[in-house]
């Protein structure tokens, strides 16, 4: 059993700033910039969706509005909850309600967000990590918005902007972000240090999920990471984790990858093909196979979801040493 790996799997899948790809409602979806044009078209929301968001978080909905984002013959939903907190300052998050599985999960996180922290928790998440971690949680979170130059590509850019409700007027802090998760993680943990809050406790969520992001990721970093993708159809798992297995080990010194399932559309493997790579801060956070034996005293984990560690909490403690 092979991956639909094709030409060099990293040229299609994730080093091209302009890639989106997108999981969702169990489909998996690829778009990259050498396809048709990217469409954004309102659809209105189901009954059903307003009664699966409801009650919605830590703030009420405001209006519900779904999205058919077409390129070519493909197409995927996305729900956007509009919302005000607080200081009655408005809001934009993505969420799952068609998708049960990130729904669920999702709504966990939230949960344990609110056991396991207090008020004055600062998060820090990728953008739409972060929206959903504000609105289910409450907690302040380190951006809120994405950064218009996280897309190069001009429709790409339209359409993230319209989802996102709009772009960070000043993308610093996605910057700051983005560098750190590309960095060595002993100096990015440093890094940070230097410049979060000392007086707040720190967390940091990430999801299996980012790896979409990697485009963003790469383009306000300004570097180029060495992952590469593969996906692997089918229903038999024993059979595709031998496959990854296999595709993992092929031109690289030491076995580096992560298993994403995508019910119904088989599995999405990743590998990283470097030693610097697998040593990045993004690496070490997310469960790949080299970082799994080899956690960060500075990383705690409090939380892990149970849909194959698709997302995790870790609680940042700098005063932890190097390993």
């Amino acid at each position: 059993m092979s991956g639909e790996t094709g030409q060099p799997k990293r040229s299609r899948l994730a080093s091209l700033a302009g890639l989106v790809l997108l999981l969702s409602g169990g489909a998996l979806l690829l778009y990259d910039r050498f396809r048709p044009a990217v469409t954004l078209e309102e659809v209105p929301a189901t009954e059903a969706e307003r009664t699966a968001l409801e009650p919605g978080g830590a703030f009420p909905i405001t209006a519900l509005t779904r999205y058919a984002l077409r390129r070519g013959n493909a197409s995927v939903t996305l729900t956007v909850a509009d919302y005000r907190d607080a200081r009655n300052q408005s809001h934009r998050v993505t969420l799952f309600p068609a998708d049960r599985l990130r729904h669920d999960t999702w709504k966990a996180v939230g949960e344990a967000i609110i056991r396991h922290t207090d008020g004055n928790a600062l998060f820090l998440a990728w953008w739409d990590d972060a929206q959903r971690i504000h609105f289910l949680s409450g907690r302040e979170t380190w951006l809120d918005r994405p950064a218009a130059a996280a897309f190069p590509d001009d429709e790409e850019r339209s359409v993230w902007g319209k989802v996102a409700g709009g772009f960070a007027a000043v993308p610093d802090a996605s910057r700051r972000l983005a560098r750190w998760l590309t960095m060595e993680a002993d100096a990015a943990l440093e890094a940070m240090k230097a410049e979060l809050p000392a007086e707040r406790p720190v967390y940091l969520l990430v999801c299996l999920d980012d790896l979409a992001r990697l485009g963003e990721i790469e383009a306000l970093a300004g570097v180029r990471l060495p992952f590469e993708a593969a996906r692997f159809p089918g229903g038999d798992l024993h059979g595709q984790i031998a496959a990854v297995q296999q595709w993992a080990r092929q031109d690289v010194d030491q076995a580096s990858y992560l298993v994403q399932q995508t019910p119904g559309a088989g599995v999405q493997a990743w590998r990283i093909t470097t030693p610097q790579g697998r040593d990045t801060l993004l690496a070490r956070l997310l469960p790949f196979t080299t970082s799994l034996a080899r956690p960060l005293p500075q990383a705690q984990t409090v939380y892990q979801s149970g849909w194959g560690s698709h997302i995790t909490i870790y609680a940042l403690n700098f005063s932890e040493g190097k390993m």
